[in-house]
């Protein structure tokens, strides 16, 4: 069954820019992975000079995931937006319907 994992960081605001670059590569990486079904970005600026971000990507089934989610490729690419997160957190959950 597929899955949707949500990812949820919040950086400074000061930083939305650049994390919005470095997430690029990132997404482009899971674009290619087997089972990457598509991925989105979305922001919004929180009190307190944060923004925060939610990544949505679906895949083909968790098994596919969770490939991805553990390879060396994946923290490679990764590794530049945790340098900018303040909190993340993410949750894996079966898509039941989707047009």
């Amino acid at each position: 069954m597929a899955v949707r994992m949500t990812l949820t960081m919040q950086v400074g605001t000061a930083d939305a820019a650049e994390f919005i670059t470095r997430f690029q590569p990132a997404a482009d990486y899971a674009a290619g992975v087997p089972g990457c079904l598509g991925q989105a970005i979305t922001a919004r600026d929180l009190a307190g000079d944060v923004t925060e971000f939610v990544i949505t990507s679906d895949w083909t089934d968790r098994e596919s995931f969770h490939r991805f989610e553990t390879s060396e490729e994946q923290d490679r690419v990764t590794a530049p937006l945790a340098a900018l997160r303040r909190s993340a957190r993410m949750e894996l959950a079966e898509i039941g319907a989707q047009q």
